[in-house]
């Protein structure tokens, strides 16, 4: 099982409408909202990335590299959240930690 099956549970689509109007419902847990908008931005700006690296000539990335790719970047960027006292994303690293294997 990956992170947006996860995250998303039986609610996971390919369909672009239905991921964006998933995205938006406010009747998630709030670390899960946050943690899939930011794993959704993440997996955009890779893929991005991908695509002009193959349309411009560069080495197509395996799968499961992008994938890891993306992992590390969400783990890189919320640990460099600053938790100070009793702050509101304290328990996102471990959330992301429980979601995701390498």
């Amino acid at each position: 099982m990956n992170v947006a099956e996860k995250l998303l549970g039986p609610e996971i689509t390919p369909d672009w409408e239905d991921t964006v109007t998933s995205l938006l419902r406010q009747n998630r847990n709030r670390l899960d909202a946050i943690l899939l908008r930011l794993v959704f931005q993440t997996a955009i700006y890779v893929l991005w990335k991908e695509r002009n690296s193959r349309r411009h000539g560069g080495v197509c990335a395996p799968v499961d590299t992008t994938t890891k790719a993306i992992g590390n970047i969400v783990k890189k960027r919320i640990s460099s959240l600053k938790y100070m006292g009793n702050h509101k994303l304290r328990g996102l690293l471990v959330k992301w930690f429980t979601m995701y294997t390498y």
